[in-house]
């Protein structure tokens, strides 16, 4: 007879190993044992995902949702909660039941919340639980605001979030006065007329934002410029000063202006690290003439390291890389990464001019990779 060793260690062994599994493994752990029937309660961390559910066993998945909220003693908290529905076949859950769950799940202590619900329903409830400090929402639809109180919340992550008005977003945001962490990535905006009545606030405790189309609608720059990592997919709007951003990454896939892209380099006095993929279309390209007048200073002191991707050799980016080279005193490494598809002989000739070309500063290596 083989020993039962894992049923010997103690309770907060066993509940840490089972922390590793989903929640909807946890459950069935009950049935193991006396010994094991109360473990599963023990749990602060609860994780639902209907894809691992049988399209014939989804009332049984609501119903064990129910069940592992509602079945813990009051004193034994839900510290983190993570819900995807996308619906199995014709099976998703209620909209009143995830507003009941999410809801049930707050007032038990919730400080991280991560949903991604695939139905076009309304969770507005969210905005107002006041304990959290991480909330992730993944293709959710907010159609309707209730008033944003979010005052412990220090990361905010929204992806494929259907707003049906633009100000929502200014909204939420303007709730979260001690956010650090925000990312903004496929924001659909139904309505982006109306005016937001409200004063949008500077977020001055923001250390990292990630924010991709909020260009369109109307969320200035000015709110993120207490940043120290910034990663743009367009430029827009008023440049504030970034006094603090030591990252910048600019990824655009459509035509950018050269003259506002310096426009933001020259608003980052401590930028260290920046990374730009080159776009497809370039306009201003004049202004590439001007370059030794108007180099930003922060990549003539400061970049240590630079780099650029989707790099085919086009004239522009080989002035652009070349002048960085011969203007950053503090660079250590600049990367060059161009796509698989680029003639190898020309990719050979590239490397070549941009390896003999003269350096400032005598410690920087030159890196190539296909990407």
């Amino acid at each position: 007879m083989v020993d039962d060793r894992i049923s010997a260690l103690p309770d907060e062994i066993i509940c840490h190993i089972l922390s590793f599994l989903p929640t909807e493994d946890v459950f069935t752990t009950k049935l193991l044992s006396k010994r094991w029937r109360p473990l599963w309660l023990l749990l602060s961390n609860l994780d639902f995902d209907d894809r691992r559910c049988s399209r014939e066993l989804y009332s049984q998945f609501i119903n064990m949702v129910f069940i592992s909220i509602y079945a813990r003693s009051a004193h034994k908290p839900i510290k983190r909660f993570l819900l995807r529905c996308d619906g199995n076949s014709i099976c998703e859950p209620k909209q009143s039941d995830i507003v009941t769950w999410l809801t049930a799940t707050a007032e038990r202590g919730m400080e991280h919340l991560d949903v991604h619900i695939s139905s076009n329903q309304n969770f507005n409830c969210v905005f107002s639980f006041k304990n959290l400090v991480v909330l992730k929402l993944r293709v959710i639809h907010i159609t309707t605001i209730l008033p944003v109180d979010l005052p412990l919340l220090r990361t905010l992550h929204m992806d494929g979030v259907y707003f049906l008005e633009h100000w929502f977003l200014l909204e939420i945001l303007n709730g979260c006065p001690i956010l650090e962490d925000f990312e903004a990535k496929n924001i659909f905006v139904r309505n982006s007329a109306n005016e937001y009545e409200a004063e949008f606030k500077r977020l001055t405790k923001l250390v990292k934002a990630d924010i991709s189309n909020l260009s369109v609608y109307n969320v200035p720059l000015e709110g993120f410029s207490n940043v120290e990592f910034l990663r743009l997919e367009e430029i827009y709007g008023c440049v504030p000063e970034f006094s603090n951003l030591t990252h910048l990454e600019f990824v655009s896939r459509r035509n950018v202006n050269w003259c506002l892209l310096y426009d933001v380099l020259e608003k980052c006095p401590k930028l260290q690290n920046l990374v730009l993929e080159m776009p497809q279309l370039v306009t201003s390209v004049s202004t590439l003439c001007w370059y030794p007048n108007i180099f930003p200073k922060c990549l003539s002191s400061q970049l240590k390291e630079c780099t650029i991707s989707n790099y085919r050799g086009h004239q522009y980016e080989l002035k652009f890389v070349q002048h960085i080279m011969l203007n950053s005193k503090s660079l250590r490494r600049i990367t060059i990464c161009s796509p698989p598809s680029m003639n190898p002989r020309e990719m050979l000739e590239m490397q070549k001019e941009l390896s003999f070309f003269p350096m400032r500063s005598a410690t920087c290596e030159v890196n190539f990779k296909f990407v």
